[in-house]
This record gives C-alpha cells, structure tokens and sequence, in this order.
C-alpha cells in the first residue's frame, strides 16, 4: 500500500514487480476502499471473540530473493548515502531554523520517515529486500536534505534539475554495456527482468523530476521531492549496475542470449493469446456470469471479478515488447498465465461447491488458512514460482490489517468481511496455479533461450 508519508518512495511506487493482488485486477481492491462490503443488515453475524481466535494465526512470510548474492558492502554504501544526507540536516527542526509551522511540520515528518526506513532496512527478510528499503531510505533521505538546503543555502529547483542529466548519461552509458548473458535461461530471466526494472524506473524518476518543476512552485518542499526522484533514480541505477556485475562474474558461460529471449517471448505471448481464447464470455462485473449459480455476496465472486479483470492488460506485456525489456516480457506473461489458470480453478470450485460462504467465524479461520497452505506447499516449487509468491508480503499484511478492523466491534456482520476474505481466496488460487504454469513457462525458455 502506498505510504502516506509526502515525497516517500514506498514500495508501491519504487523498484518492484507490481503488487501480487492489486493487478489481479482493480475491482477486488476498489471495493475495499470503504469499510465493509455491505450494511450488515441482513445475514449472519459473528461472535467478535471467536472472530479474534479465527484471525490468531500468522501468515507465512516469503522472503524476496533473487538468484544472485547480494555483498554487504554493497548495502553498507547504499546505507551510507542515505546516512550522509540525514546529516547534513539540523533535526529536529525549531521555529528559529524553519518559521513556516506547516514546512516544519511537514519536513519534520519526512525527516522521521527517512529515519525509519533506513533504521529498520537490516531487519527485511533477505537482502533483496533490504536492497529495496534502501533505495527508498536514500530518496527519502535526500528529499529531506533537499528541502533543508532550500531553506538554508538557497538550493533551487534548477539546481537539482541540473543534476538529472548526469543520471540519464550514466543510465545510457550502462544500457551500451549491459547484454543479455546467461548459462542457466530461467535464472537469467529473473536477473535481467530485475535490472530492466530498475533501468526503467531510473528513466521514470529523472523524467518525473523534470515534468514536476514545469507546473510546481519552487518552494523548499517541492525541491526535496525533486532531489529525492533524482536520487531514488540514482539509486536504481547502482543497484542496476551491481546486480549485472554479480551476475556476469558469476556466469561458467558468457554466451549471448538475446536471439533466444525474443523467440521465447514470442511463443508464450502467443500461448497467451491462446489462452485469452478459450475464456468464457462473460460480464466482469458479474462473477455470477462467468459460473453456473449465483456466487454474488461471496469471497469467490470478488476473486473471480478481479482476475477476470487482469487477462487484457497482461501487466504491461505490449509496453515491454515494444521497448525491449524481454525478461520483462516473460515475465508478465508468466503472471497472466497464472492469473487465467487460477481463474480455471475457481470456476471447477464453485462447479464442486467447493468455495467458502462466510457465515462463521470457522468459515474465516478456513479461508485464511486455504491462502497460507496453499503459498507455504508451493513456494519452494522452483524459482519463478518462488519470485512469483514473494511478492505477496504487503498484500498479506494489507488484509490482515483490514479483516483485524473489525475486532473490536460489538458485533461483525459476516457479509462486511466478503471483499477482504476474497483476497484470501484470490492468494490460494494463484499459489495453487502457479507451479504448473511455472514449470511449463520455463520449458519454453529452456528449450528457446
């Protein structure tokens, strides 16, 4: 979820493949904006105690990790940068150094913020995802020292924007001596998509920094966002640079593997299109449509609306074809295809009435545990599955946030809970497609690549 901090670079916007429900499809979350999914007028209700004991358990972590090892050194220099631009700023701020109340306020919070992120990046779950808190500690962390040194020098945002060039050098200077190398093809899938994103993010940032100061005022606070693109892009681009260079030391065979990406992202975007095909018709705003009874008001019918809304947008596939970013490619392929397989396998549920109505709170208890069981016996499958159910840390975190909201109620009407535990059925039907799809996504890179 995005941070709510100003000027952050959290993970819902930085360096990261997209979020492992969100792009299941909007419908699933944008009911989800309001508390609840219904009145609660009508239907059953649960006994807020055994609401509590359904919701004791805890999800399965899965820790990001990416088939290349990640130095210390390496973090300790990322953490160093954004040490060294927390210094150079006099916090906490008095009125006397900012008088402006809602400037101090506001830098004060980022100031926190920056802190924080940087404080607690040792304590992710691998050092990829440490890699990640530090590039948002390091935007973070200069967007404060940026707005300090408007203040205080006179920085302007010219100033930084004359430091954007130099990034978009480095990143072309990078991109001529990047190539797509590889001994094992699914493991340089994964490590090519990775640097692709972060190749494509550090574009997006020095863009966004520039498009910014053409309609924003030049205030002290609008200087340390565009310091903090320019080094969030900046960040990007190291991580980039070091992730190609691990990799390529630690290859037994150079070989060149760019003939052999293409001809895999053509076969799997024409087994997608395939796939597309064989869909039933139906209305997507109606799960009901797409099974044989009436699933309305169930976890299934959100899970089933908000795949079904995924299958045409294949998570920017047309995007990265036309760019080049073919790991990337196989990649958003690799997604879809899993999102149309676990679609297939709602549908033979409901067919088997064999999908969860919310009526108790054992009813809670069962779908929750379904989403961690079926993640924890696919997870170590094989790598792309591994990737692929990585992602669903802050998805898992969101819902457990949203169904543990209602604990306190004096009594819980079950069909609130609907939308929430329907991203539960969502994470259980994706992990249970995703190894075959895997497997079978990976034979095609393995016989082409």
């Amino acid at each position: 979820m995005t941070d709510p901090r100003a000027g952050s670079e959290s993970r819902s916007t930085a360096v990261t493949r997209r979020g492992f429900v969100a792009l299941a499809g909007s419908a699933t979350l944008a009911g989800c904006n309001a508390f609840g999914g219904d009145s609660g007028d009508d239907g059953p209700t649960i006994d807020p105690e055994a609401y509590a004991d359904a919701l004791s358990t805890d999800p399965p972590s899965v820790a990001e990790t990416l088939p290349v090892d990640v130095e210390q050194s390496h973090l300790d220099a990322s953490a160093e940068r954004a040490r060294q631009s927390l210094s150079s700023v006099p916090a906490p701020f008095d009125a006397s150094e900012i008088p402006n109340g809602a400037i101090r306020a506001d830098l004060s919070r980022r100031y926190e913020g920056a802190t924080e992120e940087l404080e607690t990046a040792p304590d992710a779950g691998s050092a990829v995802e440490t890699m990640a808190r530090l590039r948002d500690a390091r935007a973070s962390a200069r967007n404060v020292a940026g707005a300090w040194a408007a203040i205080d020098e006179g920085l302007t945002a010219d100033d930084v924007l004359a430091t954007a060039p130099g990034v978009r050098d480095d990143v072309d200077g990078f991109r001529r001596r990047w190539r797509y190398v590889g001994d094992d093809p699914v493991r340089a899938v994964l490590v090519h998509a990775e640097i692709e994103g972060f190749v494509a993010f550090a574009v997006r940032r020095t863009r966004s920094a520039v498009e910014r100061s053409s309609h924003e005022s030049g205030g002290p606070l609008t200087v340390g966002e565009l310091a903090g693109h320019v080094e969030g892009a900046r960040a990007a681009l190291d991580d980039a640079e070091y992730l190609f260079e691990r990799f390529a030391e630690s290859l037994d065979d150079s070989r060149r593997i760019r003939d052999g990406l293409e001809s895999a992202v053509e076969q799997l975007a024409g087994t997608l299109d395939d796939r597309r095909e064989s869909l039933p018709e139906g209305d997507p705003d109606d799960a009901s449509s797409f099974v044989d009874r009436d699933v309305e008001g169930t976890p299934v019918a959100s899970a089933l609306t908000g795949l079904t809304r995924a299958f045409e947008y294949a998570d920017g596939l047309d995007d990265e074809r036309a760019t080049g970013q073919l790991a990337s490619a196989v990649r958003s392929v690799h997604e879809t295809l899993i999102r149309i397989r676990a679609f297939e396998l709602l549908r033979e549920r409901v067919a088997n009435d064999d999908h969860v109505t919310v009526e108790s709170a054992d009813d809670v208890r069962t779908i929750r545990e379904r989403a961690f069981e079926a993640v924890e016996s696919s997870v170590e499958s094989d790598p792309l599955t591994r990737r692929f159910l990585s992602e669903i840390g802050s998805d898992f975190a969101y819902t457990e946030d949203r169904l543990a909201g209602y604990a306190d109620d004096d009594e819980i009407s079950a069909a609130w809970l609907d939308r929430d535990l329907g991203r539960y059925v969502l994470i259980a039907a994706l992990a249970r497609a995703t190894p075959g799809v895997s497997e079978g996504v990976a034979d095609v890179v393995r016989r082409t690549v």
